[in-house]
């Protein structure tokens, strides 16, 4: 181990050190809340052996509730239509948490940010592919909605309301609750409840149904008027920048937009690369909602990017990598994409050649074979199918592309949401991003997405304020479907394994009588628990094992 590794270890083990401390801190000051009744009367518990999370209690509010459920025919009816949803999102959800700890299981992958443990919970600030502002905005609103929700079908069906409030932990808060009267929902030994299977399963139903209704009418609002008012605009964007080099240096960093070069102004990647730079570039770069300028020395080269290099290949041995710009091959320039499929495909097996990048190294190399098309000669490299993504400019350790605003547009178009492939896109998008765009996921319209755009039409004079809305419907419609299908998994205490247990429950009764059912009911729904939670469970660890799989 070297100085850096142990450094970086000591580093860590400082941290670590200091959140026990906090901690321990933390418990310590909420600890004469947990037996306190004084405190308990003004609505404030805590949870927990060691005091972490915060209850805040208060009945305030509840009249709102009842004025709320007084249409009480239109919620019922809102609330069984809504359940059949309900079930068949219960059963996609879960074959979905199966097969990803099947897969896991089968092939673990490499431990990653796509997997790291906090970015399984929906908590922004903790989740780094949820943006801290719009995030919390989003999950407020879907921890109202779910739990007014469950509030409003409990009045409509007679169910008392003891309190409503909000739980916090480390004072920020993570969830909101209404806490209907227990006794009178599911009932004690010596007392039914008040309401049938079916009012309880309307009352446990509701907040994953709100949560849905939520989401449809915010993705319907992204995907329609919001999307068809962004127009794109042409763009150069910074893509890579080389550790140590004189663009990092000048301050250069990925995700900059360029706006102007020496006062004139910069749209297509041509326009950067039109001749030899004898004195440095006055460049002005728009990052992070501001402008900066920079200046940056050094001859524009043309080339293609490599995307990835594949294993024991002509390339990985002579030592190229991804994100390398090729810019001559056996001394001669390469334009772009077509220029260099055009020289590859004159090439042979065995052929030697030699590929110079934008740092001016080269790297001589002997063809292999390809396993399709013995007759030319292969590098090893992955290139993108278009030249938008694959053709380049380097200068002096910055690597500028064109941004591919069009193609994110006709992407981001083109997601159908009424088919299950749509779904499974649009969840997967903050943390896989669009495939070409963004290699860390899809935070919505900010940063350089912002300004490689601008609105046209009904929002033309709302300028950038447009995009602010366009964020904020599309995590309220992400964070609520996500929320809403995953409180449809069928283990207590999710809503979902609440719902299961009185359906189950409710179809055994008509084969067997009413005791016998409810012994097989609370096994069929212990297992089932087990099963999620391992499954999720396999699904966190399993990352950590890549190293251990025998597979």
């Amino acid at each position: 181990m070297d100085y850096l590794d142990l450094q970086l270890n000591l580093d860590m083990a400082d941290w670590l050190l200091i959140a026990a401390a906090l901690l321990g801190l933390y418990s310590i000051v909420l600890l004469p809340l947990r037996d306190s009744e004084r405190w308990k009367e003004r609505g404030v518990t805590v949870w927990g052996p060691v005091p972490i999370a915060l209850f805040l209690r208060t009945t305030r509010g509840l009249n709102l509730l009842d004025r709320l459920s007084r249409p009480k025919r239109f919620w019922r009816l809102v609330a069984s239509a809504g359940i059949p949803l309900v079930v068949l999102s219960m059963s996609y959800f879960l074959i979905l948490v199966l097969l990803m700890a099947y897969i896991m299981v089968q092939e673990p992958p490499q431990p990653s940010s796509y997997n790291a443990p906090r970015n399984i919970l929906l908590i922004p600030g903790l989740n780094e592919y949820i943006p801290f502002v719009w995030g919390w905005i989003a999950l407020l609103v879907t921890m109202v909605v779910h739990e007014f929700a469950h509030g409003i079908l409990s009045r409509v069906e007679g169910v008392r309301i003891r309190s409503m409030g909000i739980v916090a932990l480390f004072l920020a808060p993570i969830a909101a609750f209404v806490e209907p009267d227990e006794d009178e929902l599911f009932g004690t030994k010596d007392k039914p409840p008040i309401v049938s299977k079916g009012a309880r399963i309307r009352i446990l139903s509701a907040g994953v149904i709100a949560n849905f209704i939520v989401a449809a009418i915010a993705m319907a609002l992204f995907f329609g008027p919001v999307i068809g008012s962004i127009s794109p605009l042409d763009r150069v964007i910074v893509v890579d920048v080389k550790e140590g080099s004189l663009a990092q240096e000048a301050g250069f960093e990925k995700g900059m937009v360029l706006l102007e070069e020496n006062g004139k102004e910069i749209r297509i990647l041509d326009e950067l690369s039109n001749g030899p730079k004898d004195d440095a570039s006055k460049l002005i770069m728009s990052y992070e909602n501001h402008d900066e300028i920079l200046q940056l020395k050094g001859e524009p080269a043309q080339g293609i990017i490599i995307a990835s290099v594949s294993n024991n290949s002509s390339a990985a041995d002579a030592g190229l990598s991804a994100r390398m710009v090729i810019t001559k091959i056996d001394g001669v320039k390469i334009s772009g994409l077509e220029g260099f499929r055009a020289y590859m495909n004159s090439t042979q097996p065995r052929q030697r050649i030699t590929l110079t990048t934008g740092d001016g190294i080269e790297f001589p190399l002997e063809l292999k074979s390809y396993s399709n098309d013995k007759g030319i000669g292969f590098i090893g490299i992955e290139l993108s199918n278009k030249a938008i993504y694959s053709n380049a400019v380097y200068t002096s350790g910055v690597t500028f592309q064109q941004a591919p605003s069009r193609e994110l547009l006709a992407t981001m178009k083109a997601i159908h949401l009424n088919s299950i492939g749509g779904i499974m896109y649009l969840l997967s998008l903050p943390f896989a991003g669009i495939s070409g765009f963004s290699e860390k996921g899809f935070p919505g319209f900010s940063g350089w997405l912002a300004v490689v755009f601008e609105p046209t039409g009904w929002a033309e004079p709302l300028g950038g304020k447009l995009f602010w809305i366009a964020n904020l419907l599309l995590w309220i419609g992400w964070i609520n479907l996500y929320a809403g299908l995953f409180n449809c998994l069928p283990a207590v205490p999710l809503d979902g394994g609440h719902i299961f247990r009185d359906l189950t429950q409710a179809a055994l009764e008509r084969l067997m009588d009413a005791k016998k059912a409810e012994k097989v009911t609370r096994t069929v729904v212990a297992f089932l628990a087990w099963i999620v939670l391992t499954s999720i469970v396999i699904t966190v660890i399993a990352p950590f094992t890549h190293d251990l799989s025998l597979l």
